[in-house]
């Protein structure tokens, strides 16, 4: 008996190290530099996962699937891995999420990420988890009391669902659940007068702050300066701080990411008041933009890029996107990393932006635009960010009504040499254009994907598919890594079919 259980136990190693490529990546590097050391007095020697820390190191890279199974191969990796599985817990009512109150109590010491909404919380408040470093809450009822049960906090995120009045929520006076806090996201949270004066207080020792939807009452005091914070979301529902969120924003200058959204009273203003500061050096580190619908001219959207010292990420929401933000963006081309022009279907361009970007930014990773021609994209010169390039989304027109089939097979052809891309979508073209957009399907480059070898979502959004079983078929026979599917499969045959083939294989789909 004992021989058989140990005969077992070998074997599901075997299998682990066998199924899982980064277990054997990891064992391949490892296994030069490992050190063998006599158990006994005989030959017998330590292979690298009866190492404790080796297999800690691992499980950090695997999926909770994979931890599970770790489990049951034996008592010593069931000790090193239970920890993990409990590292991360999920309270939510709405996605069906309910560990057992019992177990929940007897791990709580390894959790250190915990989410929940507040209506099932009841039976679990009671259980004290002293290494929570990230709470994220969803709710509509006071959290004060869950969170002071919480001293280690260095994240917290407060997400409403409805919005409600401050005496709802929790209260910002300095406590110890706040004592280590970094990183604040607030949606739907109301703060009023009586706990503005704390809450810009808490606010100084945070790195990253996220309001959304959210109305504070008050702006901080003029010579508080939030010296720490390097990451704003600023998308505030109303009050001083919608009015009056640049003289917020000046207040933070060691800022390098923002965000900024939400309805502007006075447009022209804000945007010129904003390139101004930018010029003046009030952010020198400011490097990842994103900029409200709102602000939609090109001299304004050209002024503001133009004051940057450096681009990274750059998300335009509206049609503004034009030849003078272009000639401003050029000089940042090689430090580009993110170009998002949302909405934009770059008709003030020309044919020029979209092929002078992928030709000329080598470290470009994100690129999401409206519409492009193939005309465009089958352009002689070769795309420098081939081996970077991880998003791409885009519309993709048929330049020519003569031979679509082979431009499409080109034009996707093209795209596959992008060996790195994670996330490809095609998407719907303006509902006022009569358009002939890529049809991804077997015989017109569908095929061509299969290189995309790390391609874990794909969107398929044009109004040109026409998808069938067997095109599916080959997606999911051919795409290993796949974990979400976008869009409509097909405009003309049965797409809830279709999409069922879909979620059978564990994959998530996404109308």
């Amino acid at each position: 008996m004992r021989a058989r259980k140990k005969k077992e136990r070998s074997v599901a190693r075997g299998d682990l190290q066998a199924q899982n490529p980064l277990v054997r990546l990891f064992l391949s590097l490892i296994r030069p530099t490992v050190p063998r050391f006599r158990r006994t007095l005989d030959t017998a020697t330590i292979t690298p996962l009866e190492l404790p820390e080796i297999r800690t190191t691992i499980g950090k890279f695997l999926d909770r699937s994979d931890l599970v199974q770790c489990l049951y191969v034996c008592r010593a990796w069931y000790a090193s891995f239970l920890p993990l599985v409990w590292s991360t817990v999920k309270i939510r009512c709405s996605e069906g999420l309910y560990p057992e109150v019992e177990a929940f109590k007897s791990h709580s010491q390894f959790i250190r990420d915990l989410a929940y909404d507040f209506w099932p919380w009841h039976a679990y408040e009671s259980t004290h988890c002293r290494n929570v470093s990230t709470l994220r809450v969803h709710c509509d009822h006071n959290v004060s009391p869950v969170i002071a049960q919480y001293d280690q906090l260095r994240q917290l995120s407060i997400i409403g669902k409805k919005a409600p009045r401050y005496d709802d929520y929790t209260r910002w006076e300095a406590r110890n659940s706040f004592r280590n806090l970094s990183s604040l996201e607030l949606e739907c949270v109301d703060v009023d007068f009586r706990s503005t004066v704390d809450f810009w207080n808490l606010c100084t020792g945070l790195e990253l702050l996220s309001i959304r939807e959210t109305e504070i009452a008050g702006l901080p005091d003029m010579s508080m300066r939030f010296e720490r914070l390097e990451k704003l979301v600023l998308w505030p529902l109303s009050g001083d701080l919608s009015r009056r969120r640049l003289e917020f924003m000046a207040q933070c200058p060691n800022l390098v990411s923002l965000d900024w959204g939400g309805a502007i009273d006075d447009v022209p203003a804000s945007a010129d008041m904003f390139a101004s500061q930018l010029a003046k050096g009030t952010w020198p580190k400011l490097c990842e933009l994103r900029l409200p619908y709102s602000i939609s001219s090109d001299k304004q959207i050209g002024q503001i890029v133009h004051g940057m010292q450096q681009v990274k990420s750059l998300d335009v929401q509206g049609q503004g996107f034009g030849p003078l933000t272009l000639r401003a963006l050029r000089s940042h081309f090689s430090s580009l990393r993110q170009l998002k022009l949302r909405y934009n279907t770059c008709t003030q361009m020309g044919p020029s932006i979209i092929p002078e970007v992928l030709v000329s930014c080598p470290q470009l990773e994100t690129l999401i635009v409206g519409e492009v021609t193939s005309e465009e994209l089958l352009q002689d010169q070769p795309w420098v960010c081939e081996h970077t390039l991880k998003t791409l989304h885009a519309c993709i027109v048929i330049s020519s009504c003569e031979d679509m089939d082979h431009q499409q097979r080109l034009v996707l052809e093209k795209i596959s040499r992008c060996s790195h891309l994670e996330d490809f979508g095609l998407l719907l073209s303006a509902p006022s254009r009569d358009a002939t957009c890529i049809n991804a399907t077997l015989g017109k480059g569908l095929e061509h994907l299969a290189n995309l070898k790390k391609l874990r979502r794909l969107g398929l959004n044009s109004r040109s598919n026409r998808m069938t079983k067997s095109d599916v078929k080959w997606i999911l026979d051919n795409l290993k890594n796949l974990e979400c599917v976008r869009g409509f499969l097909s405009w003309k045959n049965d797409n809830m079919s279709l999409a069922d083939m879909i979620q059978a294989k564990g994959i998530q789909y996404h109308f």
